[in-house]
């Protein structure tokens, strides 16, 4: 099918941040044939099977969220006061009680969320998220996709005792191997695996060792936390003599095909491991804004370190963690123009392909690239005037702005709808999970934070 869009301003984020106002893009099949100045493209592509009038619309590359887990939607309205400990006291123990019914429900309402919110790749890492595989083919948006590793014992770790199993490391490893074997380039080559180790504290030498020697056998990128609270540093200078980057580096998970999460705690030294290996920095301002703490991301940013942009978990609305970005990074540096909106924009868009390496297919709108971008309407309370809209989109936008969504080429949200999923439905039964899935936690931990 062919698309024209027509006489919108088109936010390109190609290397010159190029906005043609008015401009035009046309469509064939999964990929952008031509954007431009709108009196060029429709003297090339006067006709297309579906023409959109983008009078008063904004047309942008979709965005790119480097850092997910859409199941712990489930924590929403339980964590979020709860502070680091979460890490141990919620998410960990939750593993003992969720069913994959219940985690795909929640989930599922996630990604739909994220879509609608214009985010068009995430990328999911997840106990199981191989549940998802199955709604995101349906759904239509595209997503890199892991399996969480581990091989400790989550209910020790709960009492601060660390014990590693190499049986569950066997069983964990090869879930997440016949996963990406079955999945990796699945659904017209949306769904694209990965090799994901949770937490530098729940994974072994071993199994850090193993995830790298499966990733090179298979050609697959990696991801992990790192560097998300000083628990954590002290725990691993206990548990193994060095720092959590250290670690990462000493058994493969620090390098250049790899996504570390997080890392809004650092030092100088750990910075210049991070610069070193090439390694991609997840930035989630919004959620590490909720914990206390914000990453030093124009340092990382100044030192050649990548970076792009993920939500973590419960937020679904990736207009505010563009915002998030700027903000978080103005307080850190005292600086009021650092991260400037058209920066903040590349590292949600472009900053995220290059992440997961598909800087040539996604991330802006140019020619050859895949048709993978939202539709804003300007016509709206909070966007107008619109003196700059980049500005506006970065300062002002949010999901609800959002009426179009394409990816490779097809309306996946049109008029504010979803096309392939039942919303009612997704609000429906995540719902009703959540709530089963919370009342056995407290039945089981005497609460909602396991002591």
């Amino acid at each position: 099918m062919s698309i024209l869009i027509h006489d919108a301003t088109v936010i390109t984020v190609d290397d010159a941040f190029s906005i043609h106002d008015p401009g035009a893009i046309f469509i064939e099949g999964a990929r952008i044939v031509a954007v431009g100045p709108n009196d060029e493209v429709m003297r090339d592509h006067p006709t297309a099977d579906r023409v959109i009038d983008g009078t008063n619309k904004v047309i942008a590359p979709g965005f790119v969220s480097t850092h997910n887990h859409v199941g712990y939607t489930l924590f929403r309205g339980r964590a979020e006061d709860a502070g680091l400990a979460c890490v141990t006291g919620m998410y960990l123990p939750m593993n003992t009680v969720a069913t994959r019914e219940e985690r795909r429900l929640v989930g599922s309402l996630t990604y739909a969320e994220l879509l609608k919110s214009g985010v068009t790749t995430t990328l999911e890492m997840e106990e199981e998220a191989d549940v998802y595989a199955e709604f995101v083919e349906t759904l239509g948006c595209r997503s890199a996709m892991g399996i969480m590793l581990h091989d400790a014992d989550f209910d020790a770790m709960a009492k601060g005792e660390f014990r590693f199993d190499a049986d569950v490391r066997e069983r964990e490893l090869k879930r997440a191997v016949e996963f990406a074997e079955t999945w990796h380039g699945r659904a017209d080559g949306r769904i694209q695996a990965m090799i994901t180790p949770n937490l530098t504290i729940s994974s072994s030498p071993e199994l850090l060792r193993a995830c790298r020697k499966e990733a090179d056998r298979l050609s697959l990128r990696l991801s992990m936390h790192v560097g998300w609270g000083e628990e954590e540093f002290e725990i691993i200078e206990r548990l193994h003599g060095v720092s959590p980057y250290a670690y990462a580096r000493d058994h493969g998970l620090l390098a250049d095909d790899t996504v570390m999460a997080h890392c809004y705690v650092t030092s100088d030294a750990d910075t210049g491991l991070l610069a070193h290996s090439g390694a991609c920095v997840a930035h989630c301002p919004l959620m590490n804004s909720v914990r206390g703490h914000i990453a030093p991301a124009m340092d990382y940013l100044e030192r050649g370190i990548p970076v792009s942009l993920g939500i973590d978990n419960m937020f679904s609305d990736h207009f505010e963690v563009v915002r998030a970005a700027v903000t978080m990074a103005r307080i850190k540096t005292q600086d009021a123009v650092a991260l400037k909106a058209p920066d903040a924009l590349r590292l949600a868009t472009m900053g995220g392909a290059r992440a997961l390496g598909l800087e040539k297919e996604i991330g802006s709108l140019e020619a050859g690239k895949r048709a993978d971008l939202m539709i804003l309407d300007y016509e709206a309370f909070g966007l107008r005037p619109t003196l700059d809209p980049v500005q506006n989109l970065v300062y002002h936008g949010h999901a609800k702005d959002v009426e179009t969504v394409l990816v490779d080429g097809v309306p996946v949200v049109d008029g504010g709808v979803l096309t392939r999923a039942d919303a009612a439905r997704l609000l429906r039964d995540a719902e009703l999970a959540a709530q089963s899935a919370w009342d056995r936690f407290a039945a089981k931990y005497g609460g909602i934070i396991a002591r």
